[in-house]
């Protein structure tokens, strides 16, 4: 459609929201990890597990699926940023990205420990089963999203330059 073009103005423009947007959604996960990580400071004993058991799976509520999905929009928002401002890079938006990128791994590694925390149980269950299972599909999706970080950072890195190249 006619000025509607993506012209390097607009495409500045529209990488500048998409950082200020992406940093604001990032308030999200980290919202919901400060709120897991307080509820994990209140743990008490209890007289079915460890406290540490108890500790490793009230974080392992991150690694639901429904709740994983809080990290989809910033990184989303990074990736397509960062697809965007290729190759020259807003320092911004680079730091987002990895940012979301280190969130997803993070809670990606929550979810391993989570699931050997119930392999490792005394007495595993058919109930085991379930949470081994919804939390192999949060650890999936969390690297799922990692690898979509990944590729918006490899992709529009500038190509190493050889010193062997004769000045343009």
């Amino acid at each position: 459609m006619p000025g509607t073009e993506l012209t390097a103005a607009r495409r500045g423009a529209l990488v500048r929201h998409l950082t200020i947007a992406g940093w604001l959604l990032l308030g999200g996960p980290i919202g919901f990890l400060a709120f897991q990580l307080e509820r994990v400071r209140n743990v008490d004993e209890q007289p079915f597990g460890s406290l540490w058991d108890q500790r490793i799976e009230v974080m392992s509520f991150l690694m639901l699926p429904p709740n994983l999905v809080v990290l989809a929009p910033v990184v989303f928002t990074a990736s397509f940023a960062t697809w965007l401002v290729a190759p020259g890079r807003d320092p911004w938006v680079t730091t987002l990205l990895r940012v979301a990128a280190l969130l997803t791994v993070a809670f990606g590694a929550i979810g391993v420990v989570s699931i050997l925390s119930i392999v490792a149980r005394d007495d595993p269950g058919p109930a085991d089963a379930d949470g081994v299972m919804l939390r192999l599909g949060g650890v999936a999706m969390a690297f799922g999203l990692a690898m979509i970080c990944h590729a918006a950072d490899r992709t529009t890195r500038p190509a190493p330059s050889t010193p062997d190249a004769e000045p343009g």
